[in-house]
């Protein structure tokens, strides 16, 4: 199973069904007591307070609903499963931490040397060292039924309770250690780490996780933004760190071929050392409102990003408000800016690193001059007309499917006549691509099922030979990547639907139907925008979560989730799944107990986030408004 799944497990297991207590703070914040190779860490202050903020929102309140009671009693089942499956090997049931944190709970993954990797749970028990006792009783009980052995060692005025776990089957002899010391619960399969973070309770700690450059950044950059307002959930992820971690603790065998991750990291993008932030729920007015900072600081020499990372160019800009011929009806909203030419002239490398030839001038030259292609120059006839803004608008067709969501993206352009004839030119050397005319723009839709945007294989390239059936390993089939999309030019803008439906919607409208600008969620969420976004920003989003989670919601209950295609749904999954790459998970959850859409929308309110991009890094601050209608 992933460990992608294996922690939004256990966050939805700490938040959900650890017991109410109080919160005493006797214990130091387990970020000084971590080590500093700690590559994800979430911390929970008060399991009470978050309990009792949740219970406050409109999603707290929809799960308390006596409509929903047979679903949210299925999904706990299948997450207490989750848990079951994934951290067993401490001893730990899904029951038995009820009753023991007193304060702080806080879990971690780690890598202690490149070849080993560990999880590990701190809790404060203070004024519950009785339930923390009596975890230890059961643990212990729980491991004499597995035939551990049992042994002790003292490290640091603490004594350690080491259980060996024997090798049974496929599973190797694995090592569980518990320790209680000065109001601290630990558990951990590794016991050396045990042992360095008792080490740490000490006042001198220079090899924690807070002195990590980038951990110490992203919480200095969230309480600077957060003020006053203490988080009810922190978090922190390294995210190479993280890959390698996660990869390394995987029970499933890595696919061969081309190391995505290998291939990053020698591109640059390490760059990116920590992503991180804070999370409270009814902080009023917001029913959820997060703030997250991704810490990208630069070399020694100044030099922000290498290689292929440079196309991580971001450049704030100033206007982000719907066109008026964005209409009302929409679920979701986005405008941000890019800077595409870097993006276009500092992918080469990375696209020569992921086909593993010299490609990507080959391609360009060969759609230039290539008697049977489009013969048209990308870099000089494309790229350089277009702009920085780029907008991206969904909506949903009903009756809901697996393909229900629609999206359609919108990149400025200098010179739309220009720009247009070139589409026109490139399109009309597709065969599988037909030309519309919808409310007077000329449209452009791919009608093959199989077909993509024209792409043109140059020949005895690696990709060719894939495609031949050459190679030492049969690759599963590429499914195509817009298999019903549409191109025009309109509004000044190169507009690319993944559906014509979306782009036909826009077009038909021109314009003078009810603007997005002007709807009342909008507005009343750029309100808030006002108040909480930076003085410079790259983006701004805009999602009416109840439109945008219905179908994942509709497919839930017709029991077609697994199949779902839109970005919440391939999220859910992957949580859900079976953590095998490529194979359809069977959908446990009985959807059809689940009440009718409507009874559930009133608890769905509009979402906002703002992103900026800062001298280290880039900032996102992001709430959920309550549902007014």
């Amino acid at each position: 199973m992933s460990r992608l799944s294996s922690w939004g497990c256990l966050a939805i297991a700490i938040i959900s069904l650890l017991s109410k207590a109080p919160c005493y703070g006797a214990v130091p914040a387990t970020e000084t007591l971590l080590p500093n190779t700690t590559k994800g860490f979430l911390s929970i202050a008060s399991i009470d307070a978050l309990r009792e903020n949740w219970g406050k929102t409109q999603l707290g309140q929809m799960m308390q609903d006596p409509a929903m009671k047979d679903f949210i009693e299925d999904f706990r089942r299948q997450i207490q499963q989750k848990w079951t499956q994934t951290h067993q090997k401490l001893g730990i049931t899904w029951d038995d931490l009820d009753g023991v944190p007193a304060g702080e709970v806080s879990v971690a993954l780690i890598l202690p040397s490149p070849t080993e990797v560990a999880f590990a749970i701190l809790v404060d028990v203070t004024g519950h060292q009785q339930q923390a006792e009596a975890l230890l009783e059961k643990i212990n009980h729980n491991m004499t039924a597995k035939k551990a052995t049992r042994t002790t060692n003292t490290a640091h005025g603490a004594t350690i309770t080491v259980f060996e776990i024997p090798k049974h089957e496929e599973t190797p002899v694995r090592h569980v250690a518990y320790v209680v010391k000065d109001d601290l619960l630990i558990a951990s399969d590794n016991p050396k780490v045990i042992e360095g973070i008792l080490a740490r309770l000490a006042p001198e700690k220079t090899d924690a996780l807070a002195s990590l450059p980038a951990f110490e950044a992203i919480a200095k950059r969230c309480t600077t933004a957060a003020g006053d307002l203490k988080p009810n959930l922190r978090w922190f992820i390294e995210p190479f760190g993280y890959v390698d971690a996660t990869r390394l603790a995987s029970e499933q065998p890595r696919r061969r071929g081309t190391d995505m991750l290998k291939i990053l990291k020698g591109e640059g993008f390490p760059a990116v050392q920590g992503i991180g932030g804070f999370v409270n729920f009814s902080a009023e007015p917001y029913e959820m409102i997060h703030r997250t900072f991704i810490f990208a600081p630069g070399n020694a020499e100044g030099e922000r990003f290498t290689k292929s990372a440079r196309m991580l160019d971001f450049p704030n800009g100033d206007t982000f408000t719907p066109p008026d011929w964005v209409p009302k009806e929409l679920a979701g909203f986005a405008s941000i800016y890019v800077n595409i030419k870097s993006v276009f002239e500092n992918s080469k490398t990375l696209v020569n690193e992921i086909v593993g030839d010299e490609v990507f001038e080959d391609v360009l030259e060969s759609i230039r001059t290539d008697e049977n292609g489009p013969r048209i120059d990308i870099r000089s006839d494309v790229i350089a007309f277009l702009g920085k803004r780029v907008m991206v608008m969904s909506d949903l067709q009903l009756p809901i499917t697996p393909k229900s969501e629609r999206v359609l993206i919108a990149v400025e352009t200098a010179d739309e006549k220009h720009t247009a004839e070139v589409i026109k030119k490139w399109m009309e050397s597709d065969p599988d691509v037909r030309r519309l005319e919808i409310n007077g723009h000329v449209v452009w839709e791919i009608v093959d099922q199989k077909a993509e945007l024209p792409m043109v294989t140059i020949e005895n390239s690696p990709l060719a030979v894939a495609a031949a059936g050459g190679g030492d390993e049969e690759e599963p089939e590429e499914k195509p990547l817009l298999p019903n999309s549409a191109v025009t030019v309109a509004y000044g803008q190169l507009l690319i639907a993944t559906h014509i439906d979306i782009l036909t919607k826009i077009l038909t409208l021109d314009g003078k139907g009810e603007k997005l600008s002007a709807s009342a969620d909008y507005q009343r969420v750029q309100a808030e925008v006002a108040r909480l976004a930076q003085p410079q920003q790259f983006g701004q989003t805009f999602t009416r979560t109840d439109e945008a989670y219905r179908g994942v919601y509709e497919l839930l209950r017709t029991g077609k989730m697994p199949e779902a295609e839109s970005m919440v749904g391939k999220l859910l999954n992957a949580l859900m799944g079976e953590g095998k790459e490529g194979v359809l998970r069977t959908q446990r959850i009985d959807g059809s107990k689940l009440p009718e859409f409507e009874q559930v929308r009133r608890y769905l309110g509009p979402a906002s986030s703002t992103l900026t991009t800062e001298s280290d890094g880039w900032f996102v601050t992001g709430f959920l408004l309550k549902k007014t209608e």
